[in-house]
């Protein structure tokens, strides 16, 4: 899968700084969302993030671990859907330490004045000579988003 840099909006802000397969679901009480997914070749990723209001996310960490220990590199990509309906994809977080290693990165946040809709995260592994094999197993609606089911 092709992965283009991503482009910092003037209007919108997107920081990632680095430092069992499920369903990711948010609590209305706490606004917290978070999803513990294992891919079908095996590796696994942990992200969690908070929902202030309509217009941001913030205290976002993500947990990218090398399970299967065959030598390809391993990364996660995060996409933003914004109010406005653009779609905003952050560089991507590359776990290179190998087998058995977890890489963290902390403090992911983002602010779009239209609004957020949706965090999506994606994981994927290089294959060489071929596409990188990538899966979408995470998707977070804003829940101070009315739009966020559109």
């Amino acid at each position: 899968m092709h992965r283009s840099s991503f482009v910092l909006a003037a209007t919108t802000a997107l920081a990632l700084a680095a430092s069992g397969q499920g369903w990711a679901g948010t609590s209305s009480a706490s606004s917290t969302s978070s999803g513990d997914i294992t891919t079908s070749w095996g590796d696994r990723t942990r992200i969690q993030l908070t929902w202030t209001d309509r217009n941001s996310f913030r205290d976002g960490t993500l947990a990218v671990a090398d399970q299967t220990c065959d030598d390809r590199t391993l990364y996660a990509t995060l996409t933003v859907r914004t109010g406005s309906g653009t779609t905003l994809a952050a560089e991507d977080r590359h776990n290179t330490r190998g087998c058995g290693t977890t890489t963290d990165f902390r403090d992911l946040r983002a602010t779009d004045p239209s609004g957020i809709r949706s965090v999506t995260m994606t994981l994927c592994r290089r294959q060489a000579g071929m596409p990188d094999h990538c899966e979408t197993r995470y998707t977070s609606f804003n829940p101070y988003n009315p739009s966020y089911g559109f």
